[in-house]
């Protein structure tokens, strides 16, 4: 058994099972180019204080396998080192995802993305308004921190988990976003789901500009968007495509 699988009380199945599903979802936000070079994500185990990140610069987001997986605690202490002594493997802003992780624990996974069309509402400072029928998630809000630099430190993890608060996303202009789901395929979905709803406001531009949905709209979605499952749709339609590249994970 591993350390890690020890320390969670897991069995060492359910530990590469953990390291495979985060690395599937790596390969699969890498696919849709809405990670870039710098961006990583992470998956607590639930009810332990283990956090499993992504690879950081250097490594090809597409093709990220379970054993290239780092395991932190909330403290920032490093459990596992896939990379041995090679500190450009590691994420340079691990702390955003154990800080977020320790402020959000319903949450069990974390993105901090670099996609272009979220990015750039960003960095004209446009609000992300619910145009899409599956952006209605980000109705209640996508706050913005105003803040382009790397999260490298702990007052700058605080303040950015902070800002995020409790929505499901949080723009970091002029950098990339950062969001959240309670379950690895809900994660996955609001990335989807942002970038898409980010992509169609920016194109409505020319037209006028896209039009929200009335909020009693968006507040009857978001309670009952857990019971249509399109999160597990969209991840095993996306998990179809990855496992199609013929790469071991």
């Amino acid at each position: 058994m591993s350390v890690v699988a020890e320390r969670a009380g897991i069995s060492k199945e359910e530990d590469k099972a953990y390291r495979r599903q985060l690395a599937l979802m790596c390969r699969m936000i890498g696919m849709q180019g809405m990670i870039g070079m710098f961006g990583h994500i992470s998956l607590r185990i639930p009810k332990t204080d283990l956090v499993l990140i992504t690879p950081g610069a250097g490594a090809e987001k597409t093709s990220v396998r379970a054993d290239q997986i780092f395991v932190f605690d909330l403290n920032g202490t490093i459990l596992f080192h896939p990379g041995g002594d090679h500190p450009i493997n590691i994420p340079a802003e691990w702390r955003i995802h154990t800080q977020i992780h320790r402020d959000r624990p319903e949450m069990l996974a974390v993105a901090h993305l670099h996609s272009t069309w979220s990015t750039l509402l960003g960095i004209v400072n446009r609000p992300i308004l619910p145009v899409f029928n599956q952006g209605f998630v980000f109705g209640n809000g996508v706050p913005t921190w105003d803040n382009p630099q790397l999260v490298m430190g702990d007052e700058a993890a605080v303040a950015l988990s902070r800002t995020l608060g409790d929505k499901l996303a949080c723009q970091m202009r002029g950098h990339g976003s950062v969001v959240v789901g309670e379950t690895p395929e809900a994660c996955f979905m609001n990335c989807v789901s942002i970038e898409d709803n980010a992509r169609y406001q920016i194109m409505a531009e020319p037209f006028g500009g896209g039009v929200p949905f009335a909020p009693e709209i968006v507040q009857g979605a978001i309670k009952s968007r857990g019971n249509l499952n399109v999160a597990k749709v969209v991840w095993q339609f996306w998990e179809q495509k990855a496992e199609a590249q013929g790469v071991p994970l």
